[in-house]
């Protein structure tokens, strides 16, 4: 049975509403003019951390430069279904713990399926899903994940031995688009779009901070998975004191697990014009947050992805993590400690006194951050 005139090959269809242009602009399917027709379905399977997630949004150009008119459905952790809100290239976010999810999967048929990491978890979903085409990874009837290409089979090798990944000297962006059969020329930035409330209230707060200095902010976290990926709270505080002897306003950006250590920044720096941006911000308000400053300091995690994408240089503190897989598409520092022949290791732990993100100076950060606030940018 099909219902008259209906163009359900259109990317406004929603099935059990009216779609977009006939509720705001009484649009008739028959003679609409904004007709949209899905050329191909792909979908993308990536889970990991968000920031991982985030920094894998780059690859959406590519994605619509090889399949023009594509349907993009993302699948991915619950926690990161919100980095996709008002993300023009997707056009949906499903998350795996949702059993509608799993249906879908079970159901429906997509021109391609594009895993671009060994995570098992992923390789399976990859695998069930219905698709003409496949890349990057699936998992067999063994539970082994299988590389679907040489790059594919490159970057699993890369994961597996520590002496391969400390080797690399090229980025993500290069990475993952051998394993997906990409173009890098056609990966851009990472997109995150903060809604127009979001902006809107970020640059409010900020047109609020006393002082007229360069706002510059510090993200203080780096998630829970290494432990030294984290600045040291001494370092943090001593860059703080240099920020403020130079006029600076310091914008604290973190999550829920930095309000206690906010708390004890603001106090080490009472008097200076120091600011907390809050530990409870969506993904959106984060983005115009970072947005408003004119560089930020931050550790190898989610915020290096957040001033990719909203174009704010970061300068980025590395220890236990590639340096050299990360891509600052020109605008931002990478620092690595000194004498240490022991950088990217990998290790959630370790023994070292002092460890690698204790010999990052203050000093040193202060003047990275000294360069770009030199270079002129737009709006800032």
């Amino acid at each position: 049975m099909t219902v008259p005139d209906l163009k359900a090959d259109c990317r406004h269809v929603r099935w059990d509403r009216p779609c977009a242009p006939h509720k705001l602009r009484g649009r008739r399917c028959a003679t609409c003019g904004e007709y949209d027709p899905v050329r191909a379905r792909i979908l993308v399977v990536k889970l990991a951390a968000t920031g991982d997630v985030l920094r894998t949004t780059a690859f959406l150009p590519a994605i619509h430069a090889a399949w023009p008119g594509a349907r993009v459905t993302w699948v991915t952790r619950r926690v990161a279904v919100g980095l996709f809100e008002g993300n023009p290239l997707v056009d949906e976010a499903l998350a795996t713990d949702d059993a509608v999810t799993s249906a879908r999967l079970a159901t429906e048929t997509f021109d391609a399926v594009l895993c671009p990491d060994a995570d098992p978890e992923a390789a399976a979903l990859a695998a069930t899903a219905s698709a003409r085409e496949r890349r990057g990874y699936v998992r067999d009837a063994r539970g082994h994940v299988v590389p679907l290409g040489p790059g594919a089979a490159a970057w699993l090798a890369m994961g597996l031995d520590d002496a391969q990944k400390q080797a690399n000297r090229r980025t993500y962006q290069e990475l993952v688009a051998a394993v997906l059969g990409f173009d890098p020329a056609a990966v851009r930035e990472p997109i995150l779009q903060p809604s127009a409330a979001d902006a809107a209230a970020a640059a409010a707060f900020v047109a609020g901070l006393r002082g007229q200095g360069p706002v510059v902010g510090l993200n203080t976290g780096a998630g829970g998975r290494w432990a030294y990926k984290q600045w040291t709270l001494a370092h943090q505080a001593a860059f703080l004191s240099l920020a403020g002897a130079a006029g600076w306003r310091v914008l604290l950006l973190g999550g829920p697990e930095e309000v206690e250590r906010h708390r004890e920044l603001l106090a080490s720096a009472a008097g200076r014009p120091v600011f907390d941006g809050g530990n409870h911000n969506g993904y959106g308000r984060f983005a115009a947050l970072v947005e408003q400053c004119r560089a930020i300091v931050t550790s190898d995690s989610l915020a290096v992805h957040v001033a990719a994408a909203r174009r704010v240089p970061a300068v980025v503190l590395f220890g236990p993590t590639s340096a050299h897989e990360i891509e600052l598409y020109g605008r931002g520092s990478k620092i690595v400690p000194p004498g240490l022949d022991c950088l990217c290791c990998y290790l959630p732990r370790c023994d070292r006194v002092p460890h690698c993100q204790a010999l990052i100076e203050p000093a040193t950060v202060f003047a990275a951050v000294q360069r770009w606030l030199a270079v002129p940018g737009p709006g800032r």
